[in-house]
């Protein structure tokens, strides 16, 4: 009885590989894993659907079993990474959890030993090295290109009064003049943030800001007429230009910062932002191609098996 209780148990196990890529196994539960938390990050507090489920899964099968080529590459063409180019990649990574007491409890969580974690890191910089050599980033667009997707597209845009943008909005209701002061300030800081780079303009008015429906937004506003805002906001836009940023306004029940990604004037220069955005996503949509292209021809070279066919996505890399 015991005996089949055990085999039953190993035969049902999430524990158990569903894909080998040459002697590397890879569970059920960890694509399970990694999938339901992709769709958490993706749709926090949703529950998703068995077809979503399945697409986050294909996405995690192809990361997955991507990974695992390229390691195989790298080992085959002996690419190095210095240990001093790992010490300082990782000190950034853990720099981001504010002390090595918080860093080793997610180590633990995660269960990763320092050792783990650290292979981890040069595993990834030798994959970036060779990635790179063989599929690298696309350059940025150039004048050029950006002038010549305008004239062949300015003929489709709308010629109107509206703008589209995102508001990072703090609510000023009851509160003192030091706190208003502070509301202010912060919002500079916010706004030196997305300067930097440090942050996105959605992700800070996500956390941020006090429109209720900011979370799931990221504080967008699209096509409106600027005055329907109020003479001060109608102002402070016609300052700036596409891409930029407000000063901080005073609003009737608070105070914001508003950044233009849209201004529908017919005029060039207010789509320059629009279209590097398109350029860039169309370059980024050409090499994802290259890249699956490039682990297909890996998967010819190394062997990967399907083993359970409910974890092999349709185009599955190194699929016979």
């Amino acid at each position: 009885l015991a005996a089949g209780v055990a085999s039953a148990q190993l035969l049902n196990s999430k524990s158990m590989d569903v894909i080998r890529v040459e002697k590397v196994g890879i569970s059920a539960g960890k694509i399970d894993s990694l999938a339901q938390m992709l769709g958490q990050q993706q749709a926090p507090g949703k529950k998703l659907s068995e077809e979503m489920m399945t697409q986050l899964r294909y996405a995690v099968i192809d990361n997955l079993v991507g990974q695992e080529l390229v390691k195989l590459e790298c080992k085959k063409q002996g690419i190095k990474v210095s240990a001093a180019k790992v010490d300082s990649v990782s000190k950034l990574f853990k720099a981001q959890f504010g002390s090595e007491e918080v860093f080793q409890k997610e180590l633990k969580k995660s269960h990763t030993t320092p050792e783990q974690f650290r292979v981890k890191i040069e595993d990834q910089l030798k994959s970036e090295i060779l990635l790179e050599k063989n599929v690298p980033y696309p350059k940025d667009p150039t004048e050029k290109q950006r002038e010549a997707y305008w004239e062949l597209n300015k003929g489709k845009v709308p010629i109107n009064d509206t703008i589209s943008g995102a508001r990072i909005f703090i609510s000023t209701k009851g509160k003192s003049a030091q706190e208003i002061s502070d509301a202010k300030d912060m919002l500079k800081g916010l706004a030196a943030q997305v300067r930097s780079k440090k942050a996105t303009f959605a992700q800070l008015a996500a956390v941020y800001s006090d429109d209720k429906d900011a979370k799931k937004t990221g504080g967008v506003m699209a096509k409106f007429v600027a005055k329907s805002k109020g003479d001060a906001f109608a102002k402070a836009v016609a300052k700036i230009k596409v891409g930029e940023m407000t000063d901080v306004m005073t609003e009737k029940d608070g105070v914001s910062i508003f950044m233009l990604t849209e201004r529908n004037d017919g005029k060039y220069e207010s789509y320059k932002f629009q279209i590097d955005y398109i350029l860039r996503v169309q370059a980024e949509q050409e090499r994802q191609m290259k890249l699956k292209a490039y682990l297909d021809g890996l998967g010819k070279i190394y062997k990967v098996q399907y083993i359970d066919k409910k974890y092999q996505p349709p185009e599955a890399i190194g699929a016979n």
